[in-house]
């Protein structure tokens, strides 16, 4: 077997591989599509149809049910060669594009979908995903698949993520509008409350008080809920990228003592060691924004310690990244849990019984920051306690970036 069908076998098994070896599922998405496209698509015709029965062909045609399954997956799918011509798309790439099928076949990516960020993914060795907002309006999430059989070398799926994307925007506009309308009567009812503690005070309890004790922890449960509204508002300017974030040459040891030092006070009132283990390291990242990355797990990490023990900052190299840790000695992290802390008001069911559990929206912004930084952040598979880990991008020592913003999508 030989020709454009072997290409399409070819790129099925390809494709088969790579979701067996763990790719996602797009990726065997992908390898139905990649059968039920047809020979005639791989020839240069815009439409796929069924081969026409020959000796060649008819024992293994492509069946016209797996064809029409194809033809209904919700998901776009290109087949490209190596010069990134479009050889063949199924009718929901076409409807994501905006334009009739026959005018995408045959000609470049870049022409055909008008988006740089796709043909640049497309270049990536492995699989790799990315969302893009295309010429049409729609929003996709991109996923390649790279094979190597015939004419075709990747399968492009782009899966349509536009009402998601909306309703996340929805949801942070709505939060960010809120959290900003609670904050004029929060700083009121904190004036009426201190004035209401204040005269308590002074009267005839003293300030031990009932009623003054009372008074005082109505300002305090009103300082946090002013804490929660604050960090609301921080994670929907994060979410909706309104920060500009100033990127600089740093050195991993130097950030690490630092962000020691902000939350020392914090730890001796909790009688927790801060312990700093880092190698002196460069990488490229805002200043500011990755001590809040390490102030919030720094948070974490002591709520979560017992009193005498010890939170421990390490950096080190690892690979091209430099990976900060930051470990606690508390009650660790439940492995069902650690895809989960980072959601927002996410708060495990190990931190709420022992009394560790924050507002659950550090974490969050700790990703965030993170992700927008080229970074990640994860929970190691390790014990006792927890260790949260960041991996940011290592850099060459030179003189200072001029600031820019990371790809939030990298």
């Amino acid at each position: 077997m030989s020709g454009p069908r072997a290409a399409l076998l070819g790129a099925t098994a390809g494709a088969l591989l790579l979701a067996i070896a763990g790719v996602p599922a797009v990726a065997l998405l992908a390898a139905l599509a990649v059968f039920a496209l047809g020979v005639d698509a791989l020839a240069g015709r815009g439409r796929s149809r069924p081969p026409p029965p020959s000796a060649e062909t008819s024992p293994r045609a492509v069946p016209a049910a797996v064809e029409a399954v194809a033809e209904a997956l919700p998901c776009g799918v290109l087949l490209l060669d190596a010069d990134e011509r479009v050889l063949a798309v199924n009718r929901a790439a076409a409807d994501l594009a905006g334009r009739p099928r026959n005018e995408l076949v045959g000609i470049s990516l870049i022409r055909a979908l008008r988006h740089h960020t796709l043909s640049g993914l497309v270049r990536a060795p492995g699989e790799v995903a990315s969302e893009a907002e295309l010429e049409s309006g729609r929003r996709v999430r991109a996923t390649a698949a790279f094979v190597e059989a015939g004419s075709v070398r990747c399968v492009l799926v782009l899966d349509d993520v536009t009402e998601l994307h909306q309703a996340r925007r929805a949801r942070t506009e709505l939060v960010g509008n809120v959290s900003h309308e609670l904050r004029t009567p929060l700083t009121a009812a904190r004036a009426l409350a201190e004035t209401l503690e204040r005269e308590l005070a002074e009267g005839d309890g003293g300030p031990e008080g009932r009623e003054a004790r009372f008074a005082r922890q109505l300002v305090e449960e009103i300082d946090r809920l002013g804490r929660i509204v604050d960090r609301l508002l921080r994670l929907s300017r994060l979410e909706a990228a309104e920060e500009s974030f100033d990127v600089d040459l740093l050195d991993s040891a130097a950030v690490l003592e630092e962000a020691a030092a902000r939350i020392a006070p914090l730890a001796a009132a909790r009688s927790v060691r801060i312990e700093v283990a880092a190698t002196p390291l460069a990488l490229r990242a805002d200043r500011e924004r990755l001590l809040e990355v390490l102030s919030n797990l720094l948070d974490n990490a002591l709520r979560a310690s017992p009193p005498d023990g010890a939170v421990t900052l390490r950096a080190l190299a690892e690979g091209d990244d430099v990976r900060i840790e930051v470990s606690d000695e508390g009650v660790g992290i439940l492995p069902s849990e650690r895809d989960r802390i980072f959601e927002r008001f996410y708060t495990g069911d190990a931190a709420r019984a022992a009394g560790a559990a924050g507002t659950g929206l550090g974490l969050a912004i700790a990703r965030h920051i993170v992700r927008r930084l080229g970074g990640r952040i994860w929970v190691a598979d390790r014990g006792p306690g927890a260790t949260l880990c960041v991996a940011l991008p290592r850099a060459e020592a030179g003189p200072s970036g001029d600031g820019g913003d990371p790809d939030p999508e990298r």
